[in-house]
């Protein structure tokens, strides 16, 4: 899945270059299958910007191992207890009106996968 990145509102013009760019150097290390580093960038990312959403969503992701988003569908019984992780949680609270509309739409397309499963 493609999207951007954002740091969160909170954060100077500054900071959010910077932030922004720690995310998008994480989201490469997953994708590169190079968790411990995705992770030390979304951590820092997070260091700078304690509200930034899309560190957390990349936090998740590093926790299931995943290299992208897309891989949440690949196994979705395996990942249908995301919402209970507290980077989602995080995430979740955290998101502004569109990056929350994606997150929840992915994991939407995962309950319904799982639907009649109890949670």
């Amino acid at each position: 899945m493609k999207r951007t990145y954002h740091a969160s509102k909170n954060v100077s013009e500054e900071m959010a270059q910077k932030v922004e760019k720690e995310l998008k150097l994480g989201y490469i290390n997953l994708e590169d299958g190079c968790f411990e580093q995705a992770k030390m960038n979304f951590m820092l990312a997070l260091e700078w910007d304690k509200d930034c959403a899309d560190a957390y969503w990349g936090l998740m992701l590093e926790k299931f191992q995943l290299t992208n988003e897309d891989e949440l569908f690949t196994n979705p019984v395996a990942y249908k207890s995301a919402i209970f992780l507290p980077e989602c949680e995080k995430a979740l609270a955290l998101a502004d009106k569109n990056t929350l509309n994606s997150f929840k739409s992915m994991l939407d397309k995962i309950y319904q996968i799982n639907e009649g499963d109890k949670y």
